[in-house]
């Protein structure tokens, strides 16, 4: 698993979090997202936006 931060992610939903981590798993695959609260261990700093509705592999149930 590995964890990247982004100044804004584009939910599925078209929702829209502010300075939040998404976290995939091994394979690539979407699995959850959370705001960053503060400096996290082990989460890349991209910057950027992340649409996850442009991203085919997202998981079922992979929003929390």
């Amino acid at each position: 698993m590995f964890a990247r931060a982004y100044h804004t992610i584009i939910l599925p939903d078209a929702s829209v979090m502010k300075m939040a981590v998404a976290c995939f798993d091994d394979a690539g695959c979407f699995v959850d997202c959370h705001p960053l609260g503060s400096e996290e261990p082990f989460v890349e700093w991209v910057g950027g936006t992340l649409d996850l509705r442009k991203i085919k592999k997202v998981l079922p149930g992979g929003l929390s």
